[in-house]
Order: C-alpha cells, then structure tokens, then sequence
C-alpha cells in the first residue's frame, strides 16, 4: 500500500513537472525558460527537477508512452488471427486505447500538446522518435503474437493502419468538442476491420 501511494505520488510530481514545462514553453518558447523558471512554477526544487528529468526536453515532452505490461501480455497471448486479420486489428485498438489512456489524459491535455508543437516545431522531431519507438515495440509485439519474423509484412501494415486511424481520431478529437477520442478511435478500427474484409 505505502509503495502504490509513493507511486502515485511520484507519477502525480512528474505530471505536474511536465504541464508546468509546457505552458512555459508555450508561452516563452523551449529556449524563453530556465529549469529555475520551470522549478518556481511547479513548486519544486532544481534538484527534485533532475530526480524526474534527465533536462528541459525531457521534462516538456514528459515520461515517454510506454506499453502496460500485463494489456502487452494479454495481447500477445492472444494468438493467431483469422485470414483477414480481424483480431488482430481489434487486438492491436484494446493495445493503443490502453496505452493513451492510462494517465487519463483530457482533452486540455491533448491540446496543450498540440499548442506546445505549433508553439516549439522543433520538439516534434523528438516526439515523433518517442511515437516510432512505441510503433516498432507495438510491430515486435504483433510479430510475437502472430508468430511472424520480424519485418513481415501482416504486422507491419497492421500496426500502419492503427497508427493512421489514430493520427485520424485525434485531429478529429481536436477539432470536435463532441467527438470521444477512443471512441472514435475504435469506430475508425472498426470501418477498417469491415472494409479489409
């Protein structure tokens, strides 16, 4: 029980880090801001700053996406798929629902980010390494699954279509106060799981 709340303590410090990294990226630029800056603002010491982040970039783009362990177990103990690939593309949705929304990010969340990347185009280049790491753990998890050699083409254009219906489902999450992010998501997986059928 102390280690769950020592946990959550530490994930709630570091989320707070980050958001405080943000906005004063979006407001002064990544390099109109100091670690002290960012320190004062989140109301912790420079040093509980580098207990968290290894530096600045970091603490803005935050703890990297990473794949739940046990949801990662679930999915590649799921088998084989059908000749169309069904399963395997629902699979792979129940993977990436779970992985964006362990934190439980809202909707302000997601676009600070966006304001964050117009504000600072250069941190994109970063993000989009931390999102390509994530994809290949995601194609070495479809291939383990479906019991593939790595680069085979079912896993890798598996993993391309989820990816691309989530770049879809997330502009349209943006730009449309009504529409639910996995819910929209899963739709979108859902069209394309009837379309390749």
């Amino acid at each position: 029980m102390v280690a769950q709340s020592a946990i959550s303590r530490r994930e709630q410090t570091s989320r707070v880090i980050t958001r405080c990294a943000q906005d004063l990226a979006i407001e002064h630029g990544f390099d109109g801001f100091t670690l002290d800056d960012l320190a004062e603002r989140a109301g912790v010491s420079r040093r509980t700053l580098f207990n968290y982040f290894p530096g600045k970039e970091a603490a803005v783009l935050g703890v990297p996406a990473a794949l739940d362990t046990d949801v990662l177990r679930t999915f590649v103990a799921g088998g084989t798929t059908d000749a169309n690939g069904g399963r395997l593309l629902e699979d792979l949705a129940a993977l990436v629902v779970s992985t964006y929304t362990r934190e439980d990010p809202d909707r302000a969340d997601w676009h600070r980010v966006h304001a964050l990347f117009e504000r600072n185009p250069r941190l994109i280049a970063v993000a989009k390494e931390r999102f390509d790491a994530l994809v290949s753990d995601v194609r070495v998890a479809a291939e383990e699954r479906e019991g593939l050699p790595a680069g085979h083409p079912r896993a890798r254009v598996a993993v391309a279509i989820i990816a691309g219906i989530f770049h879809d489902s997330l502009a349209r999450f943006l730009a449309d106060e009504d529409i639910d992010f996995p819910t929209d998501f899963l739709a979108g997986v859902d069209e394309a799981t009837r379309l390749l059928r």
